[in-house]
């Protein structure tokens, strides 16, 4: 039984859904007009501020060439000497490159943007950049040193220029202690401060400052500002191009242009230095080399040199060239294989030396294949060496060079090891055959021998220097070849301002200046769990709605709060007319006894009834209101009699009243002499068990034949039982709720009560609509209670149409289209201007 009541209260709801998404919006938004406009002017104003105030952020943008030999995009794959599959990330390292803290603080050093200057200003501060009127620096040592900023506020005063601040020592890289405070007055420029922190240099520009301008300085270290630029520079790849976009964002569009020209130039210093770290790793080399050399070469000549004055030798003979023919040829070659053996032994003591592990391999081997090897050594290092200023050596782009070059070098190492001992076997048998050769000259003078020993020890050296001189030549050509890696296609150019967008923000405070209010009202919606008025209620039920009893002023208000008064055209007494007339077409021939009851206290009940009681009254209908509220009455107090002895009470302690003692019991109301009241009596112990007595059904029946109309004021039905013993006599029920007052959960009480038909035709009244605040939509045109104004469409209740369909019982009240005597009332059903059809007994009424 409950579900099925759940269902019909969600169906309501889901009914009157889209009411609410369209009329009830649009209503909400028109009866609050005034607050979507004061959102919107302070919205608007805010945003309008923010424009004014803040700090625009500019873009420059600037394209730059790059020379590499990857030019597609992404990881291409390569085969290295051992057949192993690589991969080359090609533009992806250079983009990671030129966003690098190392790139940036290069760049930050050289165009001084450590120091950051802010001309204070009445409202907002203005960066400067290149036209500040005194320029700051501190010593490079104690720079680098910094890592915590030096804050400064340079006053221009009549006197000089007022400099006030504080700096921090430093400890470590992280710590520092402080602040110590910094206060001078610099009379001539330029001026050195020394402090803790280092020395700070002042230098004026060609634009003094005003006596009164202040300007704050700023320094920082390199590292750290670097961080921020880094971060705010883009780079973007040119698809299946070597071209890179270069944006960056900043609040001076020139310190921003600066800074993108600058950063080209530092990337290509630095691919310099990686490219020609290998010629200077050969030079250094080479130059060794030839050192030890030219020593070995002048000790040899001195050899020479004493042995010829020992001997008072001036020239040797010529009779045994001949015979030295062969023995010339076979020198020649033992020569050769020496100078390949030094060239390896030099080569392979660099190799063993644990510190020369993962560096550049001097390339002066005249072995082909140990040369390719080196020089395919030499590219795997520099590509390493690149790798590591952007990433660890455990990363997964370093880790593949890393075990590439531990074979390469273990290869190399073999290959020198047998290279040497080919050259040692060829000087073997080179060394048999000059040992055959010089036994034919064996009767050769001892000085021959000995001069031939040395000069061709001589040669062997003499050689060895020439090579190494070659090699060093071609070294320096190589240096003196170097070109730049990337180049600026255009000067970087300025690409309008980018924050704050103006159209933007006013978009943005559009929207907040209506979504704010309109949130506000969707959470008093969302969060209120009372009715507010006919809308809710329709919503919640599928029962007639008999009328919307507006609050009632206190000036209209008579004996016993009745505001419905004879001859009377005000909003109440219209009210009232438009709920006596629903509830005559809801009342059948012969039912005439109306139930008034609620949900708890405070709805109206007594108020509404007693009115109500009048407007029938009015007709010159017999009316008795009857307070059936044993428990806490108020009729009494009400109508302002000061009798509780007589009621209805004594009355039901009798087994068989008659007319004659209900008679006695009932008492004139003193606001019509139509009206009479049955007040409740005296409050007995048992009203429950009291109302259940069969003489409740006794004194009705006397009741109907003497009176057209029997209104009956009863308890709240939330609260006790008595009403529904109450209801079994009783044609109609009126079933009270209060707008902001009655929970929304009530009416789940309420369509159990209609589902169940514990109450006979159950209807409702919606009591204490507040007209003033003009939020359910009615427009009756009193003014202030005045004269009977201009009804239009009385009742136009959304998806109803007219005032009073009520639901299962056919009611089709339309609206006043004119007043005096009611003239038409639109459609009852079949009624027509002077009779109406009831469809339950198929006569008709005049």
């Amino acid at each position: 039984m409950a579900e099925e009541i759940n269902n019909v209260q969600n169906e309501n709801e889901e009914s009157g859904a889209s009411f609410f998404d369209f009329e009830s919006i649009y209503r909400a938004i028109v009866l609050n007009w005034q607050w979507f406009i004061l959102s919107l002017i302070i919205c608007l104003g805010l945003a309008f501020l923010k424009l004014r105030y803040s700090t625009p952020v500019y873009n420059t943008f600037a394209k730059m060439f790059v020379k590499t030999d990857v030019s597609t995009r992404g990881a291409v794959s390569v085969k290295n000497f051992t057949g192993e599959v690589a991969q080359s990330y090609g533009m992806e390292n250079e983009k990671l490159i030129l966003k690098s803290t190392a790139i940036a603080s290069d760049a930050v050093r050289d165009l001084k943007l450590y120091t950051e200057y802010t001309l204070v200003g009445r409202i907002k501060d203005r960066p400067l950049y290149l036209i500040q009127p005194v320029s700051v620096d501190i010593d490079p040592l104690h720079l680098e040193k910094l890592n915590a900023p030096i804050y400064m506020t340079i006053t221009r005063k009549d006197d000089g220029y007022h400099v006030k601040g504080a700096y921090y020592i430093p400890v470590d890289d992280v710590n520092s202690t402080g602040p110590y405070p910094l206060d001078r007055v610099i009379t001539k420029f330029p001026t050195t401060i020394k402090t803790k922190a280092g020395y700070i240099t002042f230098n004026i520009n060609n634009r003094p400052m005003d006596v009164g301008d202040k300007m704050n300085v700023t320094i920082n270290s390199p590292r750290r500002v670097a961080g921020r630029f880094a971060s705010k520079l883009g780079v973007v790849e040119s698809e299946g191009t070597s071209i890179l976009s270069l944006s960056f964002d900043d609040q001076i569009p020139q310190r921003a242009m600066d800074y993108l020209k600058q950063v080209v130039i530092c990337y290509n210093r630095q691919a310099n230095e990686d490219k020609n770290e290998t010629a200077y790793r050969t030079e250094e080399f080479i130059n060794d080399r030839i050192a030890k050399i030219s020593g070995e070469l002048n000790s040899a000549e001195s050899t020479l040199q004493s042995y010829k004055r020992q001997q008072n030798l001036v020239e040797l003979k010529t009779n045994a060239r001949e015979a030295n023919a062969n023995v010339s040829l076979a020198e020649n070659k033992l020569r050769d294989l020496d100078v390949q053996l030094a060239q390896l032994d030099d080569v392979s003591r660099f190799v063993t030396q644990p510190q020369n592990k993962y560096q550049l391999m001097p390339a002066n081997v005249p072995e082909g294949s140990i040369s390719s090897l080196i020089a395919q050594h030499n590219s795997l290092v520099q590509k390493r060496n690149l790798l590591l200023r952007s990433a660890a050596e455990n990363s997964p782009a370093v880790e593949p060079i890393t075990q590439q070059l531990d074979e390469l070098e273990t290869t190399i190492s073999m290959t020198l090891s047998q290279a040497r001992h080919n050259l040692e076997f060829q000087r073997g048998i080179a060394s048999q055959q000059l040992g055959q050769y010089q036994s034919e000259i064996s009767r050769t003078p001892e000085q021959e021998r000995v001069l031939t020993q040395i000069g061709r020890q001589q040669e062997v050296k003499s050689g060895l220097y020439l090579t190494l001189l070659q090699r060093r030549e071609e070294n320096s050509i190589s240096l003196a070849s170097t070109a730049d890696k990337g180049k600026l296609i255009d000067e970087p150019k300025f690409g309008g301002q980018i924050s704050p967008n103006k159209n933007k923000t006013y978009l943005v405070a559009l929207a907040a200046g209506l979504a704010i209010p309109s949130l506000v009202l969707f959470l008093a919606y969302f969060f209120r769990y009372r009715i507010e008025g006919h809308d809710d209620v329709v919503r919640l039920t599928d029962l007639p709605i008999l009328a919307d009893v507006a609050v009632a002023n206190d000036i209209v208000k008579t004996k016993g709060d009745i505001v419905v008064h004879e001859n009377k055209n005000n909003q109440m007494e219209e009210i009232f007319r438009a709920m006596r007339t629903n509830l005559q077409f809801m009342l059948k021939e012969n039912e005439k006894v109306i139930l008034f009851t609620s949900t708890t206290s405070g709805e109206g009940k007594t108020f509404n009834a007693a009115n109500l009681a009048v407007s029938f009254a009015l007709l010159k209908k017999k009316v008795l209101l009857v307070g059936l509220d044993i428990r806490k009455p108020r009729l009494a107090e009400q109508f302002e009699i000061d009798n509780h002895q007589n009621g209805i009470t004594v009355l039901l302690t009798h087994d068989a009243p008659t007319w004659d003692d209900i008679r006695e019991q009932i008492l004139p109301s003193g606001v019509h002499d139509n009206l009479d009241l049955l007040l409740a009596g005296p409050i007995p112990p048992n009203p429950t068990e009291l109302v259940s007595r069969p003489s409740l059904e006794i004194i009705m029946k006397e009741l109907r034949n003497r009176y057209d109309y029997i209104i009956v004021d009863t308890a709240p039905v939330g609260l006790v039982t008595d009403t529904l013993q109450i209801g079994r006599v009783c044609d109609v029920t009126v079933y009270m709720c209060r707008s902001d007052y009655t929970a929304k959960s009530s009416f789940e009480l309420i369509n159990g009560l209609s589902y169940e038909k514990k109450l006979p035709n159950m209807a409702l009244v919606i009591n204490g609509i507040d007209m003033s605040k003009k939020k359910y939509g009615y427009y009756y045109g009193y003014g202030k209670y005045g004269k009977y104004g201009r009804y239009g469409r009385y009742g136009r209740y959304g998806r109803y149409g007219s005032y009073g369909r009520y639901g299962r019982y056919g009611y089709g009240y339309g609206g006043y289209h004119s007043y005096g005597g009611y003239g038409t009332y639109g459609a009852y059903g079949n009624y027509s201007n002077s009779h109406y059809h009831d469809e339950n007994d198929n006569s008709v009424k005049k």
